[in-house]
């Protein structure tokens, strides 16, 4: 049998007959030929047994390796298995401790941010005014003299992790496809594996979700504040309206919240925010303005003697091109946004859910939260969160604020009001920007005061008073301008109400043909 095998594996089909050297005869067993007959038969019976069984057993011994091989492969890839190194050495997905948030005042803390300051929409929180004033404006408790901190050092700093987790903007090289990266949320060794290059799926497929999604949608009317005092984690969160020092007949309120967010909550936001302002500005952002006046304005402050036109922003867009940029970033400052959705973590669910039960704003009216830093000598002028004069009821109807440590300066500030709030550590305030109608209020006008010492850090986010199919959606970004992978932009808006932020996201503000039909709409 062997070498009839061995035969074929050599000439193919051609198999080599073996021909017994013995004949059969008649005879009894043990004596003559029928002995050795019998003894040939019995050796060569042992021998094919023999072979057989090792034939066999290799051939179970490559099946059964093949299966072990193929369901440890299935085990590194299960998101569910737990693939820390055996070795003692630490993996992506260990709970290690992010690194603490330093000194505000420490331009190390926010890598670039001693130098630059900005956020992602055309409007925003905050502005730049005057003086801070003295403790006991009608902004904060009467009484209350909260000691400025300037340092964010954190003593719970473990708690960054606790779900605060960025949409991660780094993006694989071309060559590497497989690329993951994995957050740890505090408390539970939680995989969040991902693939950073979307499968696409069949064809057709988004655009037949979408639509049927669409036609389904009803929009949702916001047009009033519940405020009530709630308790949270075991923790009161004392409220009271703001009253103003200047009589009105206004529709806008303002109330304020203490201890709404814990100090951990704050310094794991300001710690991730930090982080992802360090990964997403290596490259320095692209720079875009509301119009060439606004650019010519900001040079003009500078002192710089630079000659700008319309040819100076790149083709269909109000931003300049990269070399540009960097040279303005030498002299505008700006403050800074990073921006997260709902289901992005688990922060978000748990903080709009309170926001909820504390102020009667649903979760269906709310758009993208933003954690934005105002470094020292920033702020944001005096403007308002909805369109004035606009008939377009997809707008801010409320805003939600909180501040995430004490600063000097910085205080928000409504000037038609006479209300002034001074940030502190967990406080929030809210109010409304639009009327019971949904047309925008001139007295909700408000100004980010600039930071005089140390760094301010809040969280908000934007009630719409009619909602709409894309609100809190994360959206695809525009192709242009052309740049790179991940890089931010910063906007600079209207020069006179106004002021620049940096944002990690592109929206469409800054196309010129996008521009010209939403300035049709209202």
């Amino acid at each position: 049998m062997a070498k009839s095998n061995y035969a074929k594996s050599k000439q193919g089909s051609k198999a080599t007959k073996v021909k017994p050297q013995y004949k059969v005869q008649n005879g009894t067993a043990g004596s003559g030929d029928g002995a050795d007959h019998g003894f040939i038969t019995w050796t060569r019976l042992t021998l094919v047994i023999t072979i057989t069984v090792l034939c066999t057993s290799i051939a179970v011994y490559f099946v059964l390796q093949n299966h072990s091989t193929n369901q440890d492969l299935r085990t590194v890839n299960s998101p569910d298995v737990d693939q820390s190194p055996s070795d003692g050495t630490k993996s992506m997905d260990d709970k290690t401790p992010p690194r603490e948030t330093q000194r505000e005042d420490d331009p190390s803390s926010t890598g670039k941010q001693s130098t630059l300051e900005s956020d992602a929409f055309a409007r925003s929180e905050d502005k730049t005014g005057g003086d801070s004033g003295d403790d006991n404006d009608d902004g904060e408790d009467k009484g209350s003299d909260p000691k400025h901190s300037t340092e964010s050092t954190n003593p719970g700093k473990k708690e960054e992790n606790q779900a605060f987790n960025l949409k991660n903007k780094k993006r694989p090289k071309e060559n590497d496809k497989n690329t993951k990266q994995s957050t740890a949320i505090k408390g539970e060794k939680t995989k969040v594996d991902f693939k950073l290059e979307q499968r696409t799926p069949p064809e057709g497929y988004i655009n037949v979700v979408e639509r049927e999604e669409r036609e389904k949608f009803e929009p949702k009317i916001l047009n009033s504040l519940d405020i009530r005092q709630i308790e949270h984690d075991g923790r009161i969160m004392h409220t009271r309206e703001l009253k103003g020092n200047k009589p009105n007949n206004s529709t806008v309120r303002v109330y304020m919240f203490e201890n709404f967010l814990t100090a951990q909550e704050c310094y794991g936001l300001m710690n991730v925010h930090n982080k992802h302002v360090r990964e997403t500005d290596k490259d320095g952002p692209l720079v875009c303005f509301s119009s060439i006046d606004t650019l010519r304005k900001h040079i003009e402050d500078s002192g710089e003697n630079i000659k700008v036109s319309e040819k100076d922003f790149t083709e269909g867009t109000t931003c300049v091109n990269a070399t540009f940029s960097k040279r303005l970033g030498e002299f505008i400052r700006w403050s800074y946004s990073t921006s997260f959705y709902t289901g992005e973590s688990k922060f978000s669910t748990r903080f709009e859910n309170q926001v909820e039960q504390a102020t009667g704003l649903p979760p269906s009216n709310g758009g993208k939260f933003q954690i934005t830093s105002y470094p020292a000598g920033v702020g944001y002028k005096t403007h308002t969160d909805c369109v004035l004069g606009s008939t377009d009821k997809r707008d801010r109807y409320a805003t939600v604020l909180v501040y995430l440590q004490d600063v000097h300066g910085g205080y928000t500030i409504f000037p038609e009001l006479g209300i002034r709030v001074k940030p502190k550590q967990g406080r929030a305030i809210v109010w409304n920007n639009m009327d019971p109608d949904g047309n925008c209020e001139p007295l909700s006008i408000h100004t980010a005061d600039v930071v005089t010492g140390g760094h301010k850090y809040i969280i908000q986010r934007w009630y719409y008073y009619k909602s709409f199919y894309a609100l809190g959606k994360r959206t695809p970004e525009p192709d242009v301008p052309i740049r790179k992978q991940g890089q931010p932009k910063v906007s600079c808006d209207d020069y006179t109400v106004g002021s620049c932020r940096w944002y990690d996201e592109w929206n469409y503000d800054h196309l010129v043909e996008y521009r010209q039909v939403k300035r049709n709409l209202h």
